[in-house]
């Protein structure tokens, strides 16, 4: 795969030409952009950038991550240990962009919403308990 360098991304910021680098991998957006369920500004806005934090807290679904008009162009400069890792977790080129909470063998779950879980389960187990004393 081609190394993209950072300032080679950075020049590809205009509404004719627009790439993004997202975990690693550098996309040309231009043909989507006009596509976007969000509207073309905000693909606009992270043109020639890291847009992987963005792109994140948009909660983009499975089918998002592997649009067909994102054309990838290569591995963003420094970023090659980062896909070498994407890949020995399974993922390919033809999965579109990765999805870090994804690895080998399945869904991991983020520590936050492990807290979550854990925390509703002692409260449901309390509930069910005070709700069994109660009756008697």
């Amino acid at each position: 795969m081609q190394v993209i360098t950072k300032a080679e991304l950075a020049k590809h910021n205009t509404p004719s030409d627009t790439w993004l680098a997202i975990h690693g991998l550098v996309y040309d957006c231009t043909v989507f952009m006009p596509d976007h369920p969000g509207g073309q500004s905000l693909i606009e806005d992270v043109g020639g950038q890291d847009a992987s934090d963005e792109f994140e807290d948009a909660l983009h679904s499975a089918a998002s991550r592997s649009e067909a008009k994102l054309v990838l162009k290569g591995v963003l400069e420094g970023c090659e240990k980062q896909v070498a890792s994407w890949r020995a977790n399974g993922w390919d080129e033809s999965q579109g962009i990765p999805d870090p909470e994804v690895k080998k063998g399945g869904l991991s779950v983020p520590p936050a919403a492990t807290a979550l879980l854990v925390v509703g389960a002692v409260g449901a187990a309390v509930a069910a308990w005070l709700m069994m004393k109660r009756r008697k």
